[in-house]
C-alpha cells in the first residue's frame, strides 16, 4: 500500500485533533456509554486491579516498627515509608527522592507509554473494574443505559437509578476512607468512626469530603479526569517518542477498510457486536486492483470506538485521551477472529 494512500486517510481523519473526543460543537459534553469489553487483556486486567485493590486495603493494618507501613501525613508532617519515619528535618532526602521519582516516571513514559494508565491507575481501576462492573450489573449494557437515560421516569428507572447511586456512595465512603487512612493513619480513622461526631467534628467533615469527591469523580467526571485534569496525561505529548509502547492501530494492514459480507446463520450472538449472529468476510479484490483500492483487514465495525471509555477512534492514531486500557485489542480480536483474519490489527506497537 502507497505512503499517497496512508497521507490521504490520516489527512482525511484530522478533524479528531481540533476538540475532545467527549465535547460536541457547543461545547456541551458527551456522555460516554462505553460497551462492555471482553478478552484476554481484559481478563488479565481484572486480576490485576484485584491485586492492586487487595494490596490498597490491606496496606493500612501493616505496621513495621510500631508504625504505619506507608503514611504520608501532611497535617503533622510526618511521612512513613516502609516503617521508616521521615520528617521536615530529612527535606533533602524528599527532594532526592523526588527527583528520583520524576526520572523514573519519565523513563518509564518514554518506554512503556500509558501502560501505568491502563492497568494500574487508580482512577482506572476502580472506574472500569468496579463502578463501571456495577453499572453494568445494575443498568445493562451500554445500548440499554442509553434507552434507560432517554426513557421517562418511571418505577423502575427510579429504582435502577436510585439502587445505582447508593452502592456508588456506599462504596465511595470506604475507599475514601482507606485513602484517608494513608493520610492521617487508620487508627485515627477507626477512632473518628467509633467516637461519637461531636468528639471528632473535624475528622467526619473530612470523611464527608473525602467521599463527596470520590463519589462526584467516579458518578460524574469519570473519563473527564484522564482526557482535561490529570497532568501525567497531559504530558504525554511531550514525553512519547517513536519507540514508546503504545496501543495502536495498523493503518498499513487495515486501510482501506473494507466491506462486510454477510452470509446467515444459526449461530447465536456472543459478543454483542455489529457482525454478531452471522458469518462475516471482508470482500476480496479482484488481483489487478490498485493497491490503493484493494480492502484492508478492517470492517469498519466501530466497535473498538464502541468500547473505548474515553471515547475516541484509535484509527485515527495515537492520541492523548487513549489511557491505553486495551479494550479495543479485545474488541478487535473478537471480529478478527469472526472474519477469519489473524489478531493484531489492534495491538500493542511502536
Amino acid at each position: 500500500m502507497n505512503n499517497e494512500f496512508l497521507d490521504k486517510v490520516i489527512e482525511d481523519n484530522e478533524e479528531y485533533r481540533d476538540h475532545l473526543s467527549t465535547v460536541d460543537s457547543s461545547g456541551k459534553r458527551i456522555w460516554l456509554y462505553p460497551k462492555k469489553p471482553a478478552g484476554r487483556f481484559y481478563n488479565a486486567r481484572t486480576w490485576v486491579s484485584f491485586a492492586f485493590l487487595a494490596i490498597f486495603l490491606i496496606m493500612p493494618f501493616i505496621k513495621v516498627n510500631g508504625e504505619q507501613f506507608l503514611l504520608f501525613n501532611i497535617l503533622e508532617r510526618k511521612f512513613v515509608l516502609f516503617g521508616l519515619v521521615f520528617t521536615p528535618q530529612d527535606f533533602h532526602l524528599f527532594v532526592l527522592a523526588m527527583l528520583t521519582f520524576i526520572v523514573f516516571i519519565i523513563l518509564f513514559t518514554v518506554v512503556y507509554g500509558r501502560l501505568f494508565c491502563g492497568w494500574v491507575c487508580p482512577q482506572t481501576v476502580f472506574m472500569e473494574m468496579f463502578f463501571r462492573k456495577i453499572e453494568y450489573w445494575i443498568e445493562g449494557d451500554s445500548n440499554e443505559q442509553r434507552r434507560l437515560d432517554k426513557s421517562p421516569w418511571t418505577a423502575e428507572k427510579v429504582r435502577k437509578k436510585a439502587l445505582k447511586h447508593i452502592v456508588f456512595f456506599a462504596i465511595a465512603v470506604v475507599v475514601s476512607n482507606y485513602f484517608l487512612a494513608y493520610i492521617i493513619g487508620m487508627d485515627d480513622v477507626l477512632k473518628i468512626v467509633r467516637e461519637p461526631v461531636s468528639q471528632n467534628v473535624g475528622g467526619f467533615v473530612a470523611m464527608l469530603v473525602f467521599s463527596g469527591v470520590f463519589y462526584g469523580v467516579f458518578s460524574r467526571l469519570r473519563e473527564q479526569v484522564c482526557t482535561t485534569i490529570c497532568p501525567y496525561g497531559r504530558l504525554q505529548g511531550v514525553l512519547l517518542v517513536k519507540d514508546s509502547i503504545v496501543v495502536a492501530y495498523d493503518h498499513v494492514r487495515g486501510e482501506p477498510r473494507g466491506k462486510l459480507k454477510k452470509e446467515k446463520t444459526a449461530q447465536p450472538a456472543q459478543y454483542g457486536s455489529p457482525v454478531d449472529g452471522i458469518r462475516a468476510s471482508v470482500s476480496e479484490a479482484p488481483a489487478d486492483t490498485p493497491a490503493a483500492a484493494k480492502p484492508g483487514d478492517c470492517i469498519d465495525c466501530k466497535l473498538c470506538v464502541a468500547v473505548c471509555p474515553t471515547g475516541i477512534d484509535i484509527r485515527n492514531g495515537t492520541q492523548l485521551e487513549c489511557t491505553n486500557c486495551t479494550a479495543c485489542i479485545d474488541a478487535c480480536d473478537a471480529i478478527m477472529d469472526k472474519v477469519d483474519r489473524p489478531r493484531g490489527l489492534i495491538r500493542y506497537d511502536s
